[in-house]
Formats: C-alpha cells, structure tokens, sequence
C-alpha cells in the first residue's frame, strides 16, 4: 500500500523543483523574469506558461487563467512563480526572492521562497529553499 502523505509531498516537491528551475534559468540567462505557471494535467502531461504582464497584473493574469483552466479541464496540479522582494528574518532589508506557489487538485498547498543575489563576479548566488503549507490559491475548496 502506497503512502498517500509522501506522494502528495514527493509531487509538491517536484513541483516546486520544477518551478524554481525554470525561474532560475529565466534569470540567469536574462537577469529577471516574468510570472510564470506550469500546470499538470490529469494525464499527467507537463504544460508551460508565461505572463506577459511583470509583476502583480502578471501574477493576477496567471491566477485567474489557471483557475479558469481548472474549472474547465480538471488540471491534476499547478505552480505558479514569480521575482519578489522580502524581508529575511532578522534582516533589516529587502532581497530579491523567487515565490513558488504549488498546488494540487486534492487541496494541498505550498510556497516556497528562494533568496537570492549577484555575487561580484555578476553569478546569481542562492539561498536555501523556505517552504511553508499555505490555503490553496488555485484549486476551489
């Protein structure tokens, strides 16, 4: 018998992985990125997407999309990702961060928050992934 807890975490995960690539392959190729999505189908088919909106209106663009493309088709799970700015603990600044949102169709939801910075050689160097379980975004409860 499977145990359902570690393979709603083991998919969230995937997802969030997932999701952190793309957003640092964005940046580190162009030095920024918009909001992005991906989304699994109940086939379990891999699909990409990008805003054409930065910031907000582009997270929000996205949001209503995905929620749309739930109602429609029956979506399995979806992240969506984004460059924010956030306080780390402690901290008296903002930093860059990349935001994940990974959701999926049985109600499970996380964020994730990757900081990150220019080293003095101009390569992007990460912090450590901050993963906390968040109410579902996407997917209607």
């Amino acid at each position: 018998m499977k145990d359902d807890r570690c393979e709603i975490t083991c998919e969230l995960s995937q997802l969030v992985e997932l999701a952190l690539d793309v957003a640092k392959g964005a940046l580190e190729e162009q030095g920024t990125f918009l909001p992005g999505s991906i989304v699994v189908e109940a086939t379990g088919k891999y699909a990409l997407g990008v805003a054409a909106l930065a910031g907000v209106d582009g997270w929000t663009l996205l949001t209503t999309a995905l929620r749309r493309r739930v109602a429609a088709e029956g979506l399995r799970a979806a992240a969506l990702y984004r460059d924010v700015r956030v306080r780390e603990r402690g901290a008296s600044e903002d930093v860059d961060a990349i935001h994940v949102v990974a959701e999926l169709a049985s109600g499970e939801a996380v964020q994730a928050f990757l900081v990150y910075r220019k080293n003095g050689a101009g390569q992007f160097v990460y912090g450590r992934v901050e993963v906390e379980q968040i109410p579902t975004v996407i997917f209607p409860q």
